[in-house]
């Protein structure tokens, strides 16, 4: 009996060691598995950041063009308008490197940036006629190719889809910012203001709803009532910024002094967009 359980516990023990190791194995693959996957959708989150962004920038290059050529200060609004393309053009870099799965949206966004980038440089007169004529397609691109990486992302549960959906309109509130005051711009200086008024009606509609939607809530378009403070308080600020504005931009013809406290708010808006943005990319509860 004795020499049985001599055998028998070594044995045992040997088993257990074994049973461990196994399940120390295991555990060290789920825990690679998740760290795989919390990486890759990270780097998912930063991707779909630069492109999102990439939209605005189409935009505020095109109004940066505009000030540069019927503004006071050409060197600072062609300055800014470098600025902005440079960052676009750094953007489109990191996402052709780093996303082969969107190649083929990709190689659209390129074809039309190339040419686009090289009247950027030149900042011409006929450069920013063609700025002008043709930032709306780099606009439509580069939300295509924001909605072709959202569409490869896994989202994992109800919160993180809702967070997702907020964050899209929250977006487009960033990239109508320019958007708005770049066709008041060419409508204030006479630039085919038929088509821009129609486009600016259309612009301030869904600027205006994607706000109250933010801030309210609305279930038509999805969205929840933001609770988070700091969202809901930034997005207050925004609201104040625009009902100073807002019929300024509604009305047909506006005096340069009206023009010039549009030019004043309108990077104030952009501001506090950019934060809406931040906060709600960052924020685990809405």
């Amino acid at each position: 009996m004795k020499k049985v359980l001599a055998l028998t516990v070594p044995l045992l023990l040997a088993g257990q060691m074994v049973y461990a190791k196994g399940m120390a194995d295991i555990r060290a693959s789920l825990a690679n598995i998740v760290d795989q996957a919390y990486h890759r959708q990270a780097n998912q989150n930063h991707l779909i950041t630069l492109a999102a962004r990439n939209k605005m920038l189409s935009q505020q290059i095109a109004k940066e063009a505009v000030m540069m050529a019927y503004g006071s200060d050409r060197s600072l609004h062609r300055a800014r308008m470098l600025e902005a393309a440079k960052r676009f053009d750094a953007a489109l870099t990191e996402l052709q490197k780093a996303d082969p799965d969107a190649k083929p949206v990709l190689e659209e966004v390129a074809a039309e940036w190339a040419p686009f980038y090289r009247h950027v440089k030149k900042g011409h007169a006929v450069d920013v006629a063609y700025i002008i004529a043709h930032n709306e397609k780099l606009l439509r691109l580069s939300h295509k190719l924001t909605q072709t990486l959202k569409n490869g992302m896994v989202i994992s549960d109800t919160l993180n889809k809702v967070v997702e959906h907020t964050l899209k309109i929250a977006d487009r509130q960033r990239m109508l910012t320019q958007k708005m005051f770049k066709e008041k711009l060419l409508i204030h200086y006479g630039v085919d203001p038929k088509r821009n008024e129609v486009r600016l009606k259309g612009s301030i509609i869904l600027f205006e709803n994607g706000l109250k939607g933010l801030m309210e809530g609305e279930r038509r378009r999805g969205l929840v009532k933001i609770t988070n403070k700091k969202v809901h308080a930034t997005l207050l600020e925004m609201w104040r910024l625009w009902s100073d504005v807002q019929a300024l931009y509604r009305q047909s013809d506006i005096s340069d002094e009206a023009m010039e406290k549009l030019a004043h708010t309108e990077p104030k808006l952009l501001q506090k967009s950019e934060e809406v943005v931040r906060l709600v990319e960052n924020a685990l509860e809405l």
